[in-house]
């Protein structure tokens, strides 16, 4: 007769009293959640190493004007972006708020030289212009699309 022996994989602090430690351990508990198996030991910076540099994040706007980070789709499934997105693990931040982030971060930075921020903040400028003209070419082309009477839209 065959015995069949569920196991569920898992990843956890290596000693799970003290669970703000740097090592964790990887590997299977049986159904009745007792560790078995081999253990494999990985300390904190190599789980963050193999995490974070496995996924790769993309900036996406929405039409809102708020920005946020988006998973590789071929790395992270649907599932774990929902999770991802309830944990408020991506959230979203307003055009305008990473603007003001930006000049706030470089208030001590010198204007001017090697390292002035005033021509970085020039090219900023051009680009943020730039956008607002597409988005109000945008607006004139939906707004003269929806002027137009029903029967000479199609």
């Amino acid at each position: 007769m065959t015995e069949t022996l569920v196991l569920t994989p898992f990843l956890e602090p290596e000693d799970p009293t003290f669970p703000d430690n740097d090592r964790f351990v990887a590997g299977f508990k049986d159904e009745d959640g007792n560790r078995c198996g081999t253990l494999v030991p990985l300390s904190r910076d190599t789980l963050e190493a193999l995490i974070l540099t496995s996924t790769a994040f993309e900036p996406v706007m929405d039409a809102d004007g708020t920005v946020q980070a988006c998973p590789d789709a071929l790395v992270v499934s649907d599932e774990m972006y929902g999770e991802m997105l309830q944990g408020d693990l991506l959230p979203k931040v307003a055009v305008d708020e990473l603007v003001a982030n930006t000049l706030e971060l470089n208030r001590n930075e010198p204007d001017d030289g090697e390292d002035g921020v005033l021509p970085v903040f020039a090219n900023m400028r051009n680009r943020l212009v730039h956008a607002l003209e597409l988005v109000d070419a945008e607006i004139s082309r939906r707004s003269r699309k929806s002027d137009v009477p029903d029967s000479e839209s199609r």
